[in-house]
């Protein structure tokens, strides 16, 4: 069994050779990573996943409330989906340890997912949908993407290598987010005029599209980078998954950072969740209103996620936390805003806080985490998405009893209260560069 080391003193600095570049200064760096071909086919395919992704979270959430009427069920629903992840993560992250290849995982668990959402799409054709098919969809879904999700965090350094890594990770996250712009917008536009069915075949073309774009992605980035081949771990099963978690408690990097993006997650995601009951119930919209709302969170994280792309390494750990005390301070906003033209401009700033919180959190972790495990640290920080699901059933159930605005609310003050905990009392996390 391989050596795990039992502390690391201090975070690991950036060596100079991994920096970017300062030639042209922020605007120079901020697009750095789109110069290499490889990094643009991979940005291709995210681009493709994440718009099915941001479609299927408008459409499950408006046909689910459609079927029952109840933040219970839309709670199920993300819980279903959650507990598949939970169970298979980091059989996902050992997987994507143990492989050659990477993008042979991301390849498959896309195109299982295509054809999860053409499913969909003919029983809601067909009319014969009930809430019981969109729970197994979800369940199913949830398991893929548990294997799949890893890998694709993983590949990012050994597509465009460590050096341009935060610049990478912060387009990525602006591609992502220009998507959330565009597709749920696009997304409650289609349900309205054309039905729910069409959008799950669309989700289902994206998806296949997203599978085609990586048959170009070569991943040997870090191996020219660092003139050594990727190291792989030799243990299967329960062993490796033990050997990581040990690896995640030893480290005083990975700890305080896995700790915390989950915690934030648990926090900070469930509004997102419940937005279509949110906009039926507090705001008395239809789907459209429901899909600007979306694309406006969208339009906060596009903003966060270019000025990220264009900074320099430092600092980092303290704007993180900074990010998160902001989207908590606009999520105060939102619980007590029942109007829609007040809530739209407060959710771009919770989408600014979005990108902080999410874009710092993944290149902090990549860039603290040996290679040997960062299949199965990224398994856990993506982890968060699974737990964040969970906490929304919970959430969900309690929204029907208390009102959902007040529980919100107390996840707000909740997320900023924390942050600022952070800050104070966690040197390591605050200091980080």
């Amino acid at each position: 069994m391989p050596a795990i080391p039992a502390r690391h003193d201090g975070p690991k600095p950036i060596a100079p050779e991994q920096r970017p570049p300062a030639d042209g200064g922020w605007r120079g760096r901020m697009f750095e990573s789109f110069g290499d071909r490889n990094f643009r086919w991979f940005y291709a395919s995210m681009l493709g996943q994440m718009a099915s992704l941001n479609m299927q979270n408008l459409v499950r959430g408006y046909l689910t409330f459609e079927l029952t009427g109840s933040y219970a069920a839309l709670g199920t629903v993300f819980l279903v989906n959650a507990i598949p992840g939970l169970g298979l993560a980091l059989y996902g992250g050992v997987l994507a340890d143990r492989v050659k290849n990477r993008k042979n995982i991301v390849f498959v668990g896309q195109l299982l997912n295509a054809g999860n959402a053409f499913a969909v799409g003919l029983l809601v054709l067909a009319d014969v949908l009930a809430f019981e098919h969109l729970l197994l969809a979800g369940f199913l879904q949830g398991g893929v993407n548990a294997i799949m999700m890893p890998a694709r965090q993983a590949m990012m350094p050994e597509v465009v290598g460590m050096r341009r890594l935060m610049n990478a990770v912060a387009l990525n996250a602006a591609g992502r987010d220009s998507v959330r712009l565009l597709a749920p917008a696009l997304g409650g536009f289609l349900i309205a005029w054309f039905g729910a069915a069409w959008i799950y075949f669309l989700m289902a073309g994206f998806y296949t599209f997203a599978s085609a774009a990586l048959l170009p992605v070569r991943t040997d980035a870090l191996e020219s980078e660092d003139s050594a081949p990727r190291r792989r771990t030799t243990a299967g099963g329960l062993t490796a998954v033990k050997e990581g978690l040990r690896y995640m408690a030893a480290n005083t990097v990975m700890q305080p950072m896995l700790v915390s993006t989950v915690a934030f997650a648990l926090l900070a995601m469930p509004y997102v969740f419940l937005m279509p009951g949110w906009v039926a119930s507090v705001l008395n919209e239809g789907p459209a209103k429901l899909g600007i709302l979306f694309s406006l969170i969208g339009v906060g994280s596009l903003a966060g996620a270019v000025l990220i792309a264009g900074m320099e390494p430092r600092r980092r750990g303290m704007l993180y936390l900074a990010a998160v005390a902001l989207q908590g301070v606009a999520l105060m906003g939102f619980a007590a805003s029942d109007i829609f033209w007040i809530t739209a401009p407060i959710v771009v700033i919770t989408g600014i806080g979005e990108a902080g919180r999410m874009s710092l959190g993944n290149v902090l972790v990549q860039s603290y985490v040996d290679d040997e495990y960062r299949g199965r640290v990224m398994s856990v920080f993506m982890m968060q998405r699974s737990l964040a699901s969970l906490g929304t059933f919970f959430v969900g159930v309690l929204a029907s009893v208390f009102g959902v605005q007040a529980i919100i609310g107390a996840l707000a003050v909740g997320l900023f209260v924390l942050a600022c905990v952070g800050f104070f009392t966690t040197a390591t996390l605050r200091e980080l560069d």
